[in-house]
């Protein structure tokens, strides 16, 4: 097999040309390639787009997520964050559910993050159930791993500003253990000395529009209050399957999307809350009332979740809809962009006839209704 030698940075000509970075240059399937003294064996490609893909690789037996970013195009440090803000979490020993850093780079090419592998993400297995939505046990456990990581995230002192299920896995081994992942909209609100950064007077629309803030909607910075208000709405697609606003092209009718959130909060509230447990009502209430520099409060929000867990009577130690049910999984790897569960299953079936073998994990990069918009200065 060919194996590509990575020299660094200092030793590459200054005079490569924008057309030798083809695709065509780019590692493939097959390709061993050497990274900082470890030869990585490309195994299989899980998202191939305009400027970045993700692999699988493997190096001494072991299996990782490699991410790549071509050197040109978009100027944003998407990989950089992902690397810095990874590496913080690793070094917090409280910090679980991110995955581990293996190593970070560049070579003459591309710019490549290599991490621990985990299995297919929450919007995926949601969209392989029949009903699009998770049981009420799982959505209010998921709810809760969920918080654990953005306030993780948050003490780290970090910002996602772009909290979707799409960037929670489960665990590859334990599948009880959500991941979270994909920082590259990350920001800091916060100094290394503690002190809280100063809101600026103008901001893009960054996020994924359908769970983005009514900040971002109003082109506000963003305080860790908004991630929470993303992950509300997150909590409430996987509880109920959809959003009130989930027919809307977020390309197209993001503002209409932004009045939607705004009609949520008076007189279509119940249309937002319709089929949640009631304690839905006081966790958006808790979060409205989070001013920019306040810290939220998490236990508070946690101790709804716990209260409508045990007003149901449900046993908080319940197994993941995916435990009990784990073709699931391998189904959510057949899943199309608009989360077909019958094709899905149809797909699944066919694989499985053939006797071929399912790749039950992937890792989960970007999203296709991201957006950052440069009208307004940063």
């Amino acid at each position: 097999s060919l194996t590509i030698r990575c020299e660094p940075k200092s030793q590459l000509c200054s005079t490569r040309t924008s057309e030798m970075l083809t695709k065509a240059a780019l590692p493939s399937i097959g390709q061993n390639v050497e990274l900082k003294g470890n030869l990585y064996s490309i195994d299989s490609e899980l998202y191939d787009g305009p400027f970045s893909k993700v692999y699988t690789v493997s190096e001494s037996g072991a299996q990782f997520a490699m991410k790549i970013e071509r050197t040109v195009g978009p100027t944003r440090p998407v990989l950089k964050l992902d690397a810095l803000v990874l590496k913080q979490l690793n070094a917090e020993r409280a910090a679980v559910g991110f995955p581990r850093l293996i190593a970070a780079g560049r070579t003459s090419l591309y710019k490549y993050v290599i991490m621990e592998l985990v299995g297919p993400d929450l919007q995926r297995l949601r969209r392989a159930l029949p009903a699009k939505k998770f049981s009420l046990p799982t959505a209010l456990r998921v709810g809760g791993q969920t918080l654990d990581r953005i306030q993780s995230l948050h003490d780290c002192g970090w910002l996602c500003r772009d909290i979707k299920a799409n960037n929670f896995c489960i665990g590859r081994d334990d599948t009880a253990v959500i991941f979270m992942l994909d920082f590259g909209f990350a920001r800091r609100y916060m100094r290394e000395d503690g002190v809280i950064i100063g809101k600026r007077t103008a901001a893009g629309l960054m996020g994924t529009i359908f769970y983005a803030p009514l900040a971002a909607h109003a082109f506000s910075d963003q305080c860790r209050r908004d991630d929470l208000e993303s992950w509300f709405y997150m909590l409430i697609e996987i509880t109920t399957g959809s959003l009130p606003w989930q027919r809307c092209d977020p390309k197209t009718q993001y503002m209409l999307i932004g009045e939607w959130k705004r009609f949520a909060r008076e007189a279509g509230r119940y249309l937002l809350l319709e089929g949640c447990p009631y304690e839905y009502d006081s966790i958006l209430k808790t979060i409205d009332e989070t001013g920019y520099y306040a810290r939220p409060d998490y236990s508070g929000i946690a101790t709804y979740l716990k209260q409508a867990t045990i007003r149901l009577n449900i046993d908080p130690a319940s197994p993941f809809d995916w435990q009990v049910n784990e073709r699931i999984i391998r189904k959510s790897e057949f899943i199309g962009e608009k989360g077909e569960s019958n094709v899905a299953s149809e797909r699944l079936n066919c694989h499985q006839e053939r006797g071929e073998a399912v790749g039950s994990y992937a890792i989960h990069e970007g999203g296709e209704c991201a957006i950052e918009s440069d009208n307004i200065p940063m």
